[in-house]
């Protein structure tokens, strides 16, 4: 038993050590995706969830740490097709309320600091551009490679890789020291020193190209980021761009005062405010090796929420005032209430709220731990009144302060009353001063006719409801149904008749017939417990060019109007015959049962050409095979199938070969000779492939059927080919071998198995 744990316990320990090594290891250069076992793909996963990353983004910290492109697009797949490594690992994005995971590393960050934005968007990563021509100022340095060319009546060409010991070796011209030069000074010693060889280069005669064809990379340190640690780069690499990679700053750490250190100095403190809210890249400054990014932590954040464009968390420095980290958040929100700014701020022992206004806040130097809420404008109005119903123009109007406004001269203002106005009543909605609301009732004749009790003085907020005429009486409607053009409920006025109606809804259809039924409520005054009738209906005969039955009907409220329609009427039903007929093209259907040999018929018949083996009906998508001996045969039998709406009949012309594909070594088209069988044809497509499934060979013909092999006894038969077939190899699936995970894992309950039954029998 001891054994066993031993040999489980060193076949793990690889495991181990790598999942430490791909977060923290220096140097991946050297990792390969295929060697890994299972249980190794399952521990990296255990390590990649504990570090809460998923692949995505731990794509490019391996990147950085040196490992190709390649390997890891092939170590991704693996992982994310070993179904025990976690699902959070393998997730693209992973998101919750409080936090955001998205970006070069997965970064337990909180998106409402003012900045984090930076670090949480992934098409924002300040990669160097390789593309663009080398800077003149770019210090060159052991690794860069070096692409030399001249080019007129010499020419050279030569490319190679700056030394550990700085120089660069020339065919012909020797070593040239080119190590802490700036571009354009060792493009001006490669000059002096190329000249030396080719001497056109002096005399204009042949020109020199020098440029830069890869770059080396660079050793960066970086710390108090999300993923602090050594990185690789790009000698063109930045300091954004460094910062992107490792995450950025940590929950604790400053967007202000992010130092670089060259040479043990701090060279430049780097401001992230300057470049997110002026758009300035100056802090950006290049890398070289050896470089520390450090971030310190933060000396003092606020928090501002409320009516500010940009709520959020900022950094603030020691002699920044409010009105600067309002510009930082956009300012104020239209809505905001500039005179009233909030400031909840702590002291030693307890908390204190300081009012701030619009005159003061601009002076006022905020303090570690401020919350500053900016409330919005109240949702009233100081000088609102409003009209509303039977009036030309309703809504708000504007009440002076010192003008006294009546209900008379308010309908003025709204271009008066309509016609359909109720004279007898309106209401005028007032708000009093404890915020409760009281009707008044106003007598609109009285209004109008200049009774000064009647037209009141309007006061702020007030509410005149001018009524329709018909809003107090009941409104009636008549419906119509059935073939009219344009069915629906219309409105009931005294007199209507049956033909009104018609002429609203648009009057008869086509289809119409002459049959209209008119559905009445029954009203009777006194209950009858023996009347059962509820409907009284109406079967009238209206002629649709002679309306007058329809002009002497007089409709009530709520009538039910239907017109019939034509018992007869159908629409024609069409099919589609292409292809070997006399005369191809679409054909109605003509009576319920057509069948398809009637179709042919109607045709003229089928060409000489025709494959009567081929012959299809394509329906809803579908291929119907047709057996032309069956139809022709006896025309009832169920081979000649009844048409249906949309039904396309194809009759193929004749073919002469037979097709070949699938697990074949050569997909062919073979010249088809009568008698020849399966093999035949799979001879002439060189033959089946290692991976081809003979024993599912299948067979599809020409009008769509197919037959599959068949084994009797041990004897394999194959189908039929004829004229037009397809001949179709599968491929056998691929077996799954049993993984080293699998292996492991049944060991192990092997072994379980057998210390309980040594425990039982012993």
């Amino acid at each position: 038993m001891k054994r066993i744990v031993l040999v489980l316990f060193f076949a793990l320990l690889p495991s181990l050590f790598f999942g430490q090594e791909f977060l923290k290891g220096k140097d991946l250069s050297q990792i390969k995706a295929d060697q890994f076992s299972e249980a190794e793909l399952v521990q990296m996963g255990k390590e990649l969830k504990a570090n809460q990353m998923t692949l995505e983004q731990a794509e490019p910290l391996a990147l950085a740490k040196g490992m190709s492109a390649g390997e890891f697009t092939k170590l991704k797949a693996r992982l994310q097709s070993n179904t025990a490594v976690p699902t959070e690992v393998k997730d693209e994005v992973k998101k919750s309320e409080s936090v955001v995971q998205e970006g070069s590393v997965l970064a337990k960050k909180n998106t409402v600091v003012f900045g984090s934005e930076l670090f949480t968007t992934k098409s924002l990563s300040f990669e160097p551009n390789q593309n663009m021509p080398t800077p003149p100022n770019y210090i060159l340095g052991p690794g860069d490679q070096l692409e030399i060319l001249v080019y007129g009546i010499q020419q050279f060409a030569f490319s190679g890789t700056v030394s550990k010991n700085g120089t660069i070796n020339i065919p012909n011209v020797g070593e040239v020291f080119v190590s802490g030069m700036s571009f354009e000074a060792a493009k001006s010693k490669l000059q002096k020193q190329i000249g030396k060889i080719y001497s056109t280069l002096g005399s204009n005669g042949s020109k020199l190209s020098v440029s830069v064809s890869n770059y080396r990379t660079i050793l960066v340190t970086i710390i108090g980021t999300q993923q602090s640690g050594n990185y690789r780069l790009s000698a063109m690499s930045t300091v954004y761009n460094a910062l992107h990679i490792a995450g950025g700053p940590s929950d604790i750490g400053s967007y202000r005062k992010i130092e670089l250190i060259r040479n043990n100095k701090v060279i430049r403190t780097i401001d992230l405010y300057r470049f997110l809210t002026k758009g300035d890249q100056s802090d950006n400054v290049s890398l070289t090796d050896n470089d520390v990014v450090r971030i310190p932590s933060y000396d003092a954040r606020i928090t501002l929420e409320g009516e500010v464009r940009r709520p959020g968390i900022f950094e603030v420095l020691s002699n920044e005032s409010l009105k600067q980290i309002i510009e930082y958040a956009s300012g104020f929100t239209d809505n905001a209430y500039k005179n009233r700014i909030l400031v909840k701020q702590k002291t030693t022992s307890e908390l204190k709220i300081t009012d701030l206004n619009e005159t003061t806040f601009a002076n006022y130097k905020p303090k570690a731990g401020d919350i500053i809420s900016v409330d919005k404008i109240l949702d009233r109005y100081e000088n609102r009144i409003q009209i509303k119903g039977a009036v030309y123009r309703p809504g708000e109007y504007s009440l002076l302060p010192s003008q006294n406004l009546t209900i008379k001269e308010l309908i003025a203002k709204a271009d008066g009353l309509k016609e359909n106005v109720f004279m007898q009543k309106a209401s005028l909605i007032r708000q009093k001063e404890d915020l409760t609301k009281e009707y008044i009732n106003i007598n609109l004749n009285e209004v109008m006719n200049g009774d000064a009790t009647a037209n009141l003085v309007l006061q702020k907020e007030d509410v005149l409801v001018v009524f329709f005429n018909q809003e107090l009486l009941d409104s009636y409607k008549t419906t119509i149904d059935g073939e009219v053009r344009s069915p629906g409920s219309y409105a009931y006025a005294a007199g209507k008749t049956l033909y009104d109606l018609l002429l609203e809804a648009d009057y008869f259809t086509d289809k119409a017939a002459s049959k209209v039924t008119v559905y009445r409520n029954k009203k009777d005054t006194v209950f009858n417990a023996n009347d059962s009738e509820k409907i009284i209906s109406f079967d009238l005969e209206v002629d649709p060019k002679n309306p007058e039955v329809a002009s002497n009907f007089i409709l009530e409220p709520m009538d039910h109007v239907v017109v019939r329609r034509i018992v007869t009427y159908e629409t024609p039903h069409m099919a589609t015959l292409t292809g070997e007929v006399l005369y191809p093209g679409n054909y109605a259907i003509t009576k319920k049962e057509e069948r398809f040999l009637d179709f042919i018929n109607r045709s003229g018949g089928l060409t000489d050409e025709a494959d009567k083996s081929a012959i299809r009906i394509t329906r809803n998508g579908l291929n119907i095979p047709i057996n032309w001996e069956a139809v022709a045969k006896k025309g009832k039998s169920n081979a000649n199938l009844i048409l249906e709406v949309g039904d396309q009949i194809l009759i193929p012309k004749k073919k002469q070969t037979v097709i070949v594909s699938g697990s074949v070594m050569f997909d062919t088209e073979v010249p088809y000779k009568k008698g020849r069988g399966i093999k035949y044809y799979l001879k002439n497509a060189g033959g089946v492939t290692g991976k081809g499934w003979l024993k599912k060979l299948y067979v599809i013909h020409a009008n769509g059927s197919a037959n599959s092999s068949s084994s009797f006894l041990g004897i394999r038969n194959y189908p039929t080919v004829l004229a037009g077939s397809k001949i179709i190899v599968p491929e056998k699936p691929e077996k799954t071998k049993t993984s080293v995970g699998e292996v492991v894992g049944i060991a192990g309950v092997l072994t379980s198995l057998a210390g309980i039954l040594f425990a039982v029998f012993k």
